[in-house]
């Protein structure tokens, strides 16, 4: 073979040596080897991440990769049954206190999902590192989270009724959505106890684990 077909094989070597290292590296990009996996996996935050980036689908799945990897290497236990028991109740008094004060009663669940989260083995973070540590596991919970967080800690209006502001009923139904991610934390079910607590939430809490 001649200088040049050797310089000819070994170029052609190089370019499909590089081809497949980028084939691989994108079949490592993702648990389950590929976006489809992510979507799978992550469900309306892929698209979300995807938007958010610009629509650079790359970006966002190596984002979400990230999140999947940080997710996958905690070491969560489950509560314990007095540990369970206490938050329940807590989460009781938390209810019982949204019709006195619905504005510091939403503040006070956002709060306890936090300490659930730090019991359960989440690290020290701040919420947008908890939503996607959560997005890796439970992406359906993540949009009421995010909701519930923005309007709990929203100001307070200061002119009356028609300033802007959470009013009571959007107080009531970040409640309900965090209700619906704690019960989860601490239970492993997400439905409320009872039928009217969507419409009441002062008078029903997480689900009791079934004995």
């Amino acid at each position: 073979m001649s200088a040049l077909g050797w310089f000819l094989l070994v170029l052609v070597l190089v370019i499909l040596g590089v081809v497949l290292l980028g084939v691989l590296g994108g079949a490592r990009l993702a648990p389950g080897g590929s976006g489809r996996a992510l979507r799978s996996r992550f469900g309306p935050e892929y698209d979300r991440a995807v938007e958010h980036s610009g629509g650079d689908r790359r970006a966002a799945e190596r984002r979400l990769a990230e999140v999947a990897r940080r997710r996958d290497e905690l070491d969560l236990q489950p509560l314990d049954e007095p540990a369970r028991a206490g938050y329940l109740t807590r989460w009781d008094a938390v209810q019982a206190r949204f019709v006195d004060d619905p504005a510091g009663s939403a503040r006070q669940a956002d709060r306890l999902v936090v300490e659930v989260m730090r019991a359960r083995g989440y690290p020290e973070s701040t919420f947008d590192e908890r939503a996607d540590l959560i997005s890796a596991e439970r992406p359906e919970l993540v949009a009421p989270y995010r909701d519930a967080h923005a309007h709990a800690h929203a100001e307070a209006p200061a002119g009356g009724p028609d300033t802007d502001g959470p009013d009571t009923e959007e107080l009531r139904t970040a409640l309900v959505q965090l209700r619906g991610l704690f019960g989860w934390l601490v239970t492993g079910e997400t439905e409320p106890r009872d039928q009217d607590a969507q419409s009441s939430p002062a008078l029903a809490g997480p689900p009791r684990q079934r004995t």
